[in-house]
């Protein structure tokens, strides 16, 4: 993914969370490995896509490109978008900007019903 690393977390806090769980999810996310997206490399299946936008699923497709989870996008991750384009940064999503209150990474994935698939 190339865009998060550790110069960009240098590191990475769970300040206010203390379900494991969501722990795991939020690595899984940082480094891009979820079931969801990266299941076909274990099954030998085709590689999922989006079937909104016709590309690969990726995590950065889902957090921060998609077309059709936008407005769930601005719902719940407002702060990530950069200042002048308004366009979501994935390393905005996923960093401790992520962790405020008000601002929920897993209700997004919630609602758009990516958690249970993660």
């Amino acid at each position: 993914m190339g865009e998060i690393t550790t110069s960009v977390l240098p590191d990475w806090t769970y300040t206010h969370i203390r379900d494991r769980r969501k722990q795991i999810v939020l690595a899984l996310l940082r480094i891009g490995h979820t079931y969801l997206t990266q299941k076909y490399l274990l099954t030998r299946d085709p590689q999922p896509y989006c079937d909104d936008c016709l590309v690969p699923l990726t995590v950065r497709h889902l957090l921060v490109e998609c077309l059709s989870l936008i407005e769930l996008r601005h719902r719940y991750l407002y702060r990530c978008r950069g200042r002048d384009s308004g366009v979501f940064y994935l390393s905005k999503v996923l960093g401790p900007a992520s962790l405020a209150p008000g601002h929920d990474v897993f209700r997004f994935q919630g609602e758009a019903g990516l958690l249970p698939n993660l």
